[in-house]
């Protein structure tokens, strides 16, 4: 487990306003809380702009948390820089609601992170259960209370200890267009976050 001392996480001074305005026209998004409309917004930023992404958000924090820089790091680099014309991603209100419904089931019986819910419910059967049909994958993070948004959406991209890179993998799936996300809390304090993901579900 990586320990990380606190320290301010740097955030580019460039802001995306192309990411701002479409986030803001998305059917559902002030229902979201603002922490989640951050880390939607960051999610966007990065499948917008992955060159300006990485040099400006995982190089920085990279240079004050050196634990970061390994194999993934480098090979986090090479597919960004090499990414381009992401569609970003549409609120969905299906995946919405299954990512709510998700974190709140994990924290309300205070069960360790998991994609099955705590009565046994995979995450294909949530999928089906929320009326979605198509192609769909799910990213979970946990982390302290006073964990940075951005400083967590970088830790899934770096997919540290997890080898097929299944987070990176959905947050820079091109067949992936509809997003849901959600985040909740434990009872001590430490922050859940659900991302689900689809394709299009016409």
């Amino acid at each position: 487990m990586l320990l990380f001392a606190d320290a301010e996480i740097p955030k580019p001074k460039y802001v995306a306003e192309a990411v701002l305005t479409w986030n803001q026209n998305q059917v559902g998004f002030a229902n979201l809380s603002v922490k989640e409309q951050q880390f939607y917004y960051w999610v966007n930023y990065s499948r917008i702009d992955p060159i300006r992404f990485f040099d400006s958000v995982v190089k920085p924090m990279a240079e004050i948390y050196p634990q970061l820089k390994g194999k993934n790091y480098a090979s986090l680099e090479s597919e960004l820089k090499s990414t381009q014309n992401l569609p970003l991603f549409s609120l969905n209100e299906d995946l919405a609601k299954m990512a709510a419904y998700h974190a709140t089931d994990i924290t309300s019986h205070n069960v360790s992170p998991s994609h099955n819910s705590f009565n046994g419910e995979t995450f294909a059967q949530r999928f089906m259960k929320f009326n979605l049909k198509n192609c769909g994958g799910e990213n979970i993070s946990n982390g302290p209370g006073s964990a940075d948004i951005l400083f967590m959406l970088v830790l899934l991209y770096l997919d540290i200890n997890v080898p097929d890179l299944g987070h990176r993998k959905s947050l820079l799936n091109r067949s992936f267009i509809n997003t849901g996300v959600a985040i909740s809390s434990y009872k001590n304090g430490n922050t859940f976050i659900v991302e689900d993901f689809a394709c299009d579900q016409k």
